[in-house]
């Protein structure tokens, strides 16, 4: 049946050259933009109570909250702001404030008057304050001033009021929605923007929401602006409508203005090749009229081929009466039959996500050919997975057991914010439920140190905090240093991620090319804190081991050149940083250091030896020797002694040293957490996982030449030293060659029982390498590598060498298959 309903409403009009709040004569509707913005708000039975008067104490409360000072109230006061106004007053704080920020004042008798009616004059006193004005522009002249100018700034509009009247809330709300479209004092930019990062875009057609497009999530609407969400109900009889849109962060729905437009429906009763009959009717619409069909902008013509029975069809027409454009909704849509499950993304598998909904955590099996829509594109779901992170938002349509299609969609990830402070956590929303993540382990908010940097996933009710962190040389800003989204570290390139890196790495900022810097890592690996060489990154000093250091050339912005030392140190969670030292530091090389900074630049010493931790490792007990272990402790083992060797180095976990005894003389450093737990420890050469491992297949010890097979790949090397023995060898390998090398033992006999993990020889067990190398050598120096599964199950005969024994550490790293 044809509905045909009128909408008078008054066109917005602009003045501005900026887009401008519609002028709005319906008092809900301004009352929804201010409760959105939390400045006004109905009781709490949602009465706006629009007749009431307000009083002085409420209108400061109110003038603070559309104010930039929104956010300096602070609650449980212990001092009284006015003789009048105890600290126990519900309104102290909002008067503090608003005294504070020079919006509000006292009278000279010390009184505030918190319950007399506020005045016409008195608020726009207030108001304009709210806009950066002073005494100095009003005058002399009370109240005339202050009235003649809001008159001008238009802020009196259709207020309605005069001086000495007291103002009730349907005149205080018109009156901070004017605000609200006014330029600040001395600034391009109107208080809505300035102070709420709201905007306001005109033209705007809302085009779906999940009531018409279930492909969309519950809580968004799509609209020719673009996708945005919203928090709460959603006026679904805006769908279809023309008017003016206000969205907070380019992405939240604040409220919607509807223009003037008469909207005729029907009901599809047939479809006649590229002809909607409507209500038994066949009406003259242009083939090319715009026609929104769920997310999708259509011709008549070709929303004709998706119509069905049934289907509803709706015109818009502007005041002339001729059709702007149409809408076609399909009849399952309004009754949401094709309905999601929403899930928020967890963690990404290789044929399955794991996410969470209601609490829980769930795995859906996804395969790569399932469809899957990507802002209103079909794909698949193997095409989007990459894309896709923690916190994003994927909603699944089930065919019975299995997947049907999926959609997916960034998710409500706020951050990245350095850490600064222990009040970290002030920055976001959470709650007592709130769950905290610091590098993959769940920690109390307590744990959360200095310098990490965190995002907060509203979705998940959840704090994820990184702490990666790369030290070194800052040689390269791109494109520019004015405008720097990424920046060279040490030879290394990363994107830029926060405003704040941006900032600190800019020509504007605190670091110049050469600087030693720390760039802290968010997420997705990228730049979204900076601190200096002398900030302190970590709970206590920066110790590591010394791989490389020498002399180097950087270039300024103003291509003048300049050298300076450098050094490389290794951490013991495996991260190399470089730093621009002030001196040589080529005789610390292989040495476990200190570094500390002055004037941007590191020094290097010796860090003292540690003979007082010994012991046996147990992985299960997460102890060494006497001594308890941190759940997330960083070990690095080392290789090199003097400042000439070649320097190695590997990170590695407590499991790798379960059941190794280790004497106090190779333990080079340790540390201990507030807990008097270990969490760093540096040790020299107990492994042997920092070397390389591999056959020598030929030997000329009168040239000194050598060919060696690593993993697969054969190479010839001139070396200084000579040997005639061929066969497994452990190497240590420079850019160039072979700094060094030695013959591995093998076990007398031969391997009885191999898995991946372990051989049986003699019935004793001894553990594979994570990295062994299987040979089948076909001839007396022909060796071919193959799979550990081949040599698993193959009839082969297996000799297993190894390094040095298992309780020192050793391990089998070469299996060789006749």
């Amino acid at each position: 049946m044809k509905k045909i309903i009128s909408f008078v409403l008054a066109a917005a009009m602009s003045l501005s050259t900026l887009p401008a709040l519609a002028d709005w004569n319906n008092d809900e509707d301004i009352m929804s933009l201010l409760s959105e913005l939390n400045i006004m708000v109905g009781d709490d039975d949602g009465n706006l109570r629009l007749d009431d008067n307000v009083s002085r104490a409420e209108f400061a409360k109110i003038a603070v909250a559309s104010s930039s000072y929104k956010d300096t109230v602070a609650t449980g006061l212990k001092v009284s702001p006015f003789k009048d106004v105890t600290y126990t007053h519900w309104s102290a704080p909002y008067i503090k404030a608003a005294v504070s920020a020079g919006i509000a004042e006292g009278y000279v008798d010390s009184t505030f008057r918190p319950d007399n009616t506020v005045s016409y004059e008195e608020a726009l006193t207030m108001v304009l304050k709210v806009l950066g004005y002073t005494t100095q522009d009003f005058g002399d002249s009370w109240p005339y001033g202050q009235m003649g100018l809001a008159n001008s700034l238009e802020i009196t509009k259709n207020v309605n009021a005069e001086q000495g009247e007291a103002l009730t809330r349907r005149q205080v709300a018109r009156l901070i929605y004017n605000t609200l479209d006014t330029k600040i004092k001395d600034n391009q930019s109107k208080l809505i923007t300035s102070v709420f990062d709201s905007k306001v875009i005109e033209g705007v057609t809302i085009i779906a929401s999940h009531n018409e497009d279930s492909s969309l999530g519950t809580d968004k609407i799509y609209t020719t602006a673009g996708t945005f969400e919203f928090d709460g109900n959603f006026n679904s009889d805006y769908v279809g409508r023309k008017g003016d849109i206000v969205v907070k962060n380019d992405e939240d729905f604040v409220s919607f203005t509807p223009r003037d437009q008469q909207v005729e429906e029907y009901t599809v009763s047939n479809v006649i090749g590229s002809d909607i009959i409507l209500d038994g009717d066949m009406y003259n619409i242009n083939s090319n009229t715009t026609t929104y069909y769920k997310s999708q902008a259509l011709t008549y013509e070709n929303a004709a081929m998706q119509a069905e029975k049934g289907d509803t069809f709706k015109l818009f027409k502007n005041s002339n009466g001729s059709v702007d454009y149409a809408m076609l909704v399909a009849k399952d849509s309004e009754t949401g039959t094709d309905s999601f499950d929403k899930y928020v993304i967890y963690s990404l598998l290789s044929d399955a996500v794991i996410c969470y909904k209601n609490g829980s955590f769930e795995q859906i099996d996804i395969t790569d050919g399932t469809t899957c829509y990507k802002d209103k594109n079909k794909s698949t779901y193997g095409a989007v997975k990459n894309e896709m992170a923690m916190g994003d938002i994927l909603y699944v349509k089930m065919d019975g057991s299995n997947v049907d299609y999926v959609s997916y969609e960034k998710g409500n990830m706020e951050g990245p914010v350095k850490v600064t402070n222990s009040n970290w956590i002030a920055n976001f929303d959470t709650n007592g439920s709130t769950t905290v993540m610091r590098s993959g382990n769940k920690v109390d908010a307590s744990e959360i140190q200095l310098n990490d940097i965190i995002y907060y996933c509203k979705d998940l009710n959840m704090v994820l905090a990184y702490t990666d962190k790369v030290t070194g040389v800052y040689e390269k800003a791109s494109p520019t240093k004015d405008s720097p989204t990424s920046v060279t570290i040490s030879g290394k390139e990363y994107s830029v991620e926060s405003v704040d890196a941006f900032n600190a790495l800019s020509s504007s900022g605190t670091f110049k090319y050469g600087d030693t810097v720390t760039l802290l890592l968010g997420r997705n690996g990228e730049v979204a804190g900076v601190v200096g060489g002398s900030e302190s990154t970590s709970s206590h000093a920066t110790v590591g081991f010394v791989t490389e250091t020498g002399k180097k050339d950087f270039t300024n912005p103003d291509n003048t050149v300049y050298s300076s030392y450098y050094a490389k140190v290794v951490t013991p969670d495996g991260t190399v940083n470089e730093y621009a030292t002030s001196s040589d530091c080529s005789s610390l090389k292989c040495a476990v250091v200190n570094v500390s900074f002055t004037n941007g630049k590191a020094s290097l010493s010796r860090a003292k030896g540690y003979d007082n931790v010994s012991g046996k490792f147990n992985s299960e007990k997460n102890k060494f020797g006497d001594y308890t272990l941190a759940d997330d402790v960083k070990i690095l083992d080392t290789a090199g002694t003097a400042s000439d060797d070649l320097a190695m180095y590997t990170r590695i976990y407590p499991q790798r040293l379960d059941g190794v005894t280790i004497k106090s003389s190779s333990v080079l450093y340790y540390s201990k957490n507030r807990a008097g737990e270990i969490d760093e420890l540096i040790l020299k050469d107990i492994t042997g996982d920092a070397y390389k491992y591999g056959v020598i297949t030929a030997a000329d010890s009168t040239t000194h030449t050598y060919t060696i097979d690593i993993d697969g790949t054969q190479n010839t090397y001139a070396t200084a030293f000579s040997t005639n023995v061929k066969g497994p060898h452990r190497f240590s390998m420079n850019q160039t060659g072979i700094e060094s090398m030695r013959q591995l033992s093998s076990y007398p006999s031969n391997i009885t029982s191999l898995t991946r993990t372990e051989a049986k020889i003699n019935n004793q067990t001894y553990l594979l390498s994570d990295k062994v190398i299987v040979y089948h050598k076909t001839d007396v120096n022909k060796y071919l590598k193959i799979t550990l599964d081949d040599a698993i199950n193959g009839n082969y005969k297996l000799t297993a060498y190894y390094d040095k024994a298992q309780t020192l550490g050793g391990r089998i790293r070469i299996i060789i298959a006749q």
